[in-house]
């Protein structure tokens, strides 16, 4: 008992003599990531500084801070590092301070990569190696290098190098002569090609889905290419789920087959809408999406839209092409009637058509005959056309509705003959162009451009579905959709046969989701190509919401300085 009770007596003299404090760290001579590093491994740094601990405890961690510090700035190339070490008593604890200094880094000596297997020959693996950091005297930074070996190892695995492996990885740090020697040896062993796609489902031919293919079998094996297959079914419609898988395990010779499960979607898809827009007014609308019509992928799109400007009936039968991702034929019918300011035209129409895509270039044939039963001003008649139409479109983009950076080009060329069941000779060529190019992070420039140019027999005969006007959302803002062109006696706009505009606009993203924007457009429709144009500034505000910008603009026609600044409200991608 009494040797027990020395041990407590000494027990508590001894914490009674403990003291315990907060601690300051400051480092010094070291930034960036290093520093970052450098603060995550230093031990006493880690301690909390509102908090306070034993004097021993701070003491034990400042010695072993050089060491923490030297070890945190190897990844970083720096073995020659010198630390400054002090701690000093203050009243209200200690601070420990560390000057370091980084001396010359550790710089690449011989940096030997070495490909063999059949990537060997694959100028992407030599072109991932001859973009990298690691250079000879350039300072050695381990990060980069398990950065370059982890990308090789990424790259092998898309392009089907399926038993790449490093034979060899070797880097031998000279601390004397401050060199680091680079030897690697990667086997990227035989390359995998594609085997026969399987598809499970139940809706549609093998034969249609096996058109979505975008790879041959025997071709080289790439992930992309899967991720596209996937993308292409996926944006079909048909299915509501798309995993496609490589089957390693069932390899043979080679060739990896694919296996491709998916989930059906609806059959019928049923969309109501009800909206606004300053150029139809207040409209609702109602569509049926039969997604597929039979096991061939036919498809049925049937819209009813009635608007205060424009209402319509349209049917859409369309019939997977060559390409299904972007090849199709369509055949539609089309009735609307159109009121707008002394304007009157109900239309007939039915055709059909032929869509084709090469890269970045659609191409569409069509054929269309149509009635218009019209009257504008004080011209009233009935016509018909038969009018074949040839149209290209060119477009890149860096997204598909929130565009940074995009370009788009079009050009419809159409024709009638008066000797092919058309009350007149016509041909109508018109072009279209858009960009949006940054200027910097946030600020971009977005300019659009169309001309128009038509001729006919007799002028008159030309329905309004035919002839060209401005103004409006997306032509010459600070005018009513479809008010800026030429005019008859009774003041109605009766459109023109040739067409003109333009517009240039600057935006701000003042926040995530928000931009502000100045812009000028200019632009009128004309009978003879000579007429004057008509220009309005303007300003607005943009909301860039995931199903694209919608934006807000005030325009006041400059030409017109008795008009009121006219709103304007649109929804869609910049491009």
């Amino acid at each position: 008992m009494l040797y027990i009770r020395c041990i407590l007596i000494a027990g508590s003299l001894f914490f009674s003599c403990l003291t315990f404090a907060s601690v300051e760290v400051r480092v010094s001579g070291v930034e960036g990531k290093a520093y970052d590093n450098v603060m995550t491994l230093l031990q006493i740094a880690r301690l909390n500084g509102s908090n306070t601990y034993a004097d021993y405890r701070i003491q034990y961690l400042h010695r072993q801070a050089p060491n923490d510090i030297q070890k945190a700035l190897r990844p970083y190339g720096y073995y020659q590092v010198e630390v400054n070490a002090q701690l000093e008593s203050v009243e209200d604890g200690w601070i420990a301070s560390y000057d370091i200094v980084l001396n010359e880094p550790v710089r690449i000596a011989t940096n030997k990569w070495a490909i063999k297997g059949d990537a060997e020959d694959d100028v992407r693996f030599q072109s991932l190696l001859d973009g990298s950091k690691l250079k000879p005297e350039h300072r050695f930074i381990h990060q980069e290098y398990e950065e370059l070996k982890s990308r090789l190892l990424s790259l092998a695995s898309r392009r089907g190098y399926h038993d790449a492996r490093f034979e060899k990885h070797d880097v031998i740090i000279d601390v004397d002569q401050n060199t680091a020697n680079i030897d690697v040896v990667f086997e990227s062993g035989q390359r995998y090609q594609f085997g026969a796609v399987n598809f499970e489902q139940d809706i549609l031919n093998d034969e249609l889905l096996q058109r979505y293919v975008p790879f041959k079998q025997g071709e080289g094996y790439t992930s992309q290419e899967l991720s596209n297959l996937q993308v292409g079914l996926l944006d079909s419609g048909y299915f509501s789920q798309v995993q496609v898988s490589p089957q390693w395990d069932e390899s043979e010779n080679l060739q990896v087959p694919i296996e491709v499960k998916s989930s059906a979607n609806y059959r019928n898809q049923y969309q109501y809408g009800i909206g606004y827009g300053t150029d139809t007014g207040a409209r609702v609308s109602a569509s049926l999406n039969r997604r597929w019509v039979n096991e061939d992928g036919h498809q049925f799109r049937g819209l009813t839209q009635v608007s205060q400007i424009e209402s319509r009936v349209s049917a859409n039968y369309i019939v997977p092409g060559k390409k299904p991702q972007s090849d199709y034929y369509r055949f539609n019918a089309e009735v609307s009637d159109k009121n707008n300011e002394g304007q009157e035209n109900r239309l007939y129409r039915i055709g059909a058509s032929s869509t084709v895509t090469m890269n970045q270039w659609q191409h569409e044939f069509g054929l269309s005959w149509q009635r218009d039963d019209f009257q504008i001003g004080e011209t009233e008649g009935t016509s018909q056309f038969l009018i074949p139409r040839s149209s290209w479109t060119y477009m890149t983009a860096d997204g598909r509705l929130n565009i940074d950076k995009g370009f788009r080009f079009d050009a419809t060329l159409k024709a009638a003959n008066d000797t092919l069941l058309s009350d007149a000779n016509m041909a109508s060529l018109k072009l279209g162009f858009k960009a949006v190019v940054p200027l910097t992070e946030r600020v971009r420039i977005l300019t659009r451009a169309d001309i128009g140019a038509t001729y006919i027999d007799n002028f008159d005969t030309l329905p309004p579905s035919l002839r060209f006007f401005a103004g409006g959302d997306h032509s010459v803002r600070g005018y009513a959709y479809e008010q800026l062109g030429p005019e008859d006696e009774t003041g109605t706009v009766i459109g023109g046969r040739y067409l003109a505009t333009a517009s240039a606009e600057i935006d701000y993203r003042f926040k995530e989701h928000w931009r502000i924007a100045l812009f000028t457009d200019i632009g009128n429709a004309m009978i003879e190509p000579n007429e004057p144009l008509k220009q309005s500034i303007g300003f607005g505000v943009r909301w860039i919401s995931p199903i694209g910008s919608i934006r807000l603009d005030l325009a006041q026609a400059i030409d017109e300085p008795d008009k009121p600044w006219r709103l304007h409200l649109t929804l869609g991608p910049d491009l």
